[in-house]
Parts: structure tokens; C-alpha cells; sequence
């Protein structure tokens, strides 16, 4: 006898179920007919029941790492650009004390949990690399909208950053200050700002 494969149909449906939920909250009115009308089976779709991570999370039963963790990657990357220089720079502070946290752990556990201790520390390490990167790029841009405009007022960074900019005279100065903010190459901050 066959046996048919199950895990690949699973995994298949579990990846296509936020899909199917996303168009069903875009056109309620077309996928109702499909679910089953207005019953019991169509409304609870429609409702969108929680998960069971929401469920555990409820219940107390998540460890606060954990949900920090689904929180940076649902909320805070995809919306970097968004965020006040003072917001990244207290993300990137968060994320280097919990890399220390696990690596604290690490030390105190056995040897058969390093493995996973090490890939939970190279997760936080790969978010902590997109903000750090995404502070450089926003720092550069920024510094170049501000010099470049005199009336430019920024979102991003505190008033005094730009004014001090600003009241730089000397060019190497100012090459000095956006490489402080930056760490760009200075044969680019160069060329921007001269």
C-alpha cells in the first residue's frame, strides 16, 4: 500500500492560511459564499481565531524573549523607517542586552542546549545588524537633507543634532561630525558634503 506524505500537505496549508485570511479581510462579501454563507464555520473564519502561539502567549506560557522576538519581526523591521534616531538607538541597545542575556545562559547550561542557545543569539544578532544598518543609512540621509536644505526640519533627529551641524564652518569639521553619525566612507561623505 501507498502511503502518502502528510507533513508537506500540512506545511503547505499553514503557509497558505495567512494568505487566505488576508483575502478574506479584503472581500469579505465574495469569500462568504465560498466559507459556507453566514453559518457557524464562515463566521468563525471570518473572525479570525487566535493562534495557538497567541494562545500560549495568553497564557502566560511564552517566554518574554520569545515574544519580543515575533515582535521585532512583525512590527518593528518591517516599519524601521518610521522610527525616531532615539527609538532606533533603544532598539539596538534591547537587542544587544538580550544577545548578552543568551550568551549568559549559554555558559550556565549544559553542552547539548549551545546549539540552540547559538542560533537564538544569531537570530537577535541578524535583527540587530538590519537596525544597526538602517541607523547608518537614515543618519547619512538625514545629515545630507539638513545640510544641503537650510530649512529642512528633521523627524528623525533631535533639533540640536542639526543645529550643530549647521553651525559648523570648517569642512573637515563636518566630514568629521557625519562620519561620527555615520561611519560612512569619508571619499562619499566627501563628495556630499562639500
Amino acid at each position: 500500500m501507498v502511503k502518502i506524505p502528510i507533513k508537506p500537505i500540512v506545511n503547505a496549508a499553514k503557509s497558505a492560511t495567512p494568505i487566505v485570511k488576508e483575502y478574506v479581510k479584503k472581500n469579505p462579501g465574495k469569500t462568504i459564499s465560498i466559507i459556507g454563507g453566514a453559518g457557524k464555520v464562515g463566521k468563525d473564519f471570518l473572525e479570525n481565531k487566535e493562534t495557538r502561539f497567541e494562545k500560549k502567549q495568553n497564557k502566560g506560557k511564552v517566554h518574554y524573549r520569545k515574544i519580543q522576538f515575533v515582535k521585532y519581526h512583525n512590527e518593528i523591521l518591517p516599519n524601521l523607517d518610521s522610527y525616531s534616531y532615539i527609538q532606533l538607538i533603544s532598539f539596538k541597545h534591547e537587542l544587544e542586552t538580550y544577545i548578552k542575556q543568551i550568551k549568559q545562559e549559554e555558559e550556565k547550561q549544559l553542552a547539548i542546549n549551545k546549539p540552540l542557545h547559538t542560533k537564538r543569539m544569531t537570530s537577535w544578532y541578524q535583527i540587530k545588524v538590519q537596525i544597526e544598518d538602517k541607523i547608518k543609512t537614515k543618519n547619512y540621509e538625514e545629515l545630507l537633507k539638513a545640510y544641503n536644505t537650510a530649512s529642512y526640519e528633521s523627524n528623525y533627529f533631535d533639533a540640536k543634532v542639526i543645529d550643530e551641524l549647521r553651525s559648523i564652518e570648517n569642512n573637515e569639521d563636518v566630514y568629521k561630525y557625519v562620519y561620527l553619525y555615520t561611519e560612512m566612507n569619508m571619499t562619499d561623505i566627501e563628495r556630499d558634503f562639500s
